[in-house]
C-alpha cells in the first residue's frame, strides 16, 4: 500500500475488525515509524505507572513462593493477571496497598492485595497507547459513512 493511500473502514464495522482490515492497518503501521513510536509511548507510560517494577516484583514473588517453577509458568501467570485484574477493584477480600519508597519521581505505588502484587496493565498506559495509535492511523484511515476520520 502506498503511503498516500487511505484505508476505508465502514462506520458500522464490527469488533474485532475483519482480517482484511486488520491486515491493511498493520501494513500501514509497519510502513511508517509508527510501531517504534507506539512501543516507546507504551514503555514510558507503563514505567511511569510503576508497572515494569510491579511485573519484576511479582515474577520474583511467584518463583520465591513456588507458585511458578519455570519461565513459562511465570509468563502464564503474569499474562493472565495483567489482563484480568482491575485496578479499582480488590483482587481478594480485605485488599491492602503497600507504598514503594517515593523518590519524588511521580512513579505510582506498587499495589498489593493480600500480599499479591498487582500487575494489571495501567489504564493510563492504555490511554496513551490508544492516542499514539490514533495519531499514527488518523492520516491514513477514512471512516466510510461517518463524515470524519478515525
Amino acid at each position: 500500500m502506498a503511503v498516500d493511500e487511505r484505508v476505508i473502514v465502514p462506520a458500522h464495522t464490527l469488533k474485532p475488525l475483519p482480517i482484511h482490515l486488520r491486515s491493511e492497518l498493520t501494513s500501514v503501521l509497519l510502513s511508517t515509524s509508527a510501531i517504534p513510536v507506539i512501543q516507546s509511548t507504551l514503555q514510558e507510560a507503563s514505567d511511569a505507572a510503576g508497572w515494569t517494577t510491579s511485573v519484576r516484583l511479582r515474577a520474583k514473588q511467584l518463583i520465591s513462593s513456588g507458585q511458578a517453577t519455570n519461565w513459562q509458568d511465570v509468563m502464564d501467570v503474569l499474562t493472565k493477571e495483567s489482563i484480568e485484574r482491575q485496578d479499582d477493584q480488590p483482587i481478594l477480600p480485605g485488599g491492602i496497598r503497600r507504598m514503594r519508597q517515593d523518590r519524588g519521581n511521580g512513579v505510582e505505588p506498587v499495589k498489593q492485595v493480600d500480599g499479591v502484587i498487582s500487575v494489571k496493565f495501567p489504564s493510563q498506559a492504555i490511554t496513551e497507547g490508544k492516542k499514539a495509535i490514533r495519531t499514527a492511523l488518523d492520516p491514513v484511515i477514512e471512516v466510510e459513512g461517518a463524515g470524519a476520520t478515525g
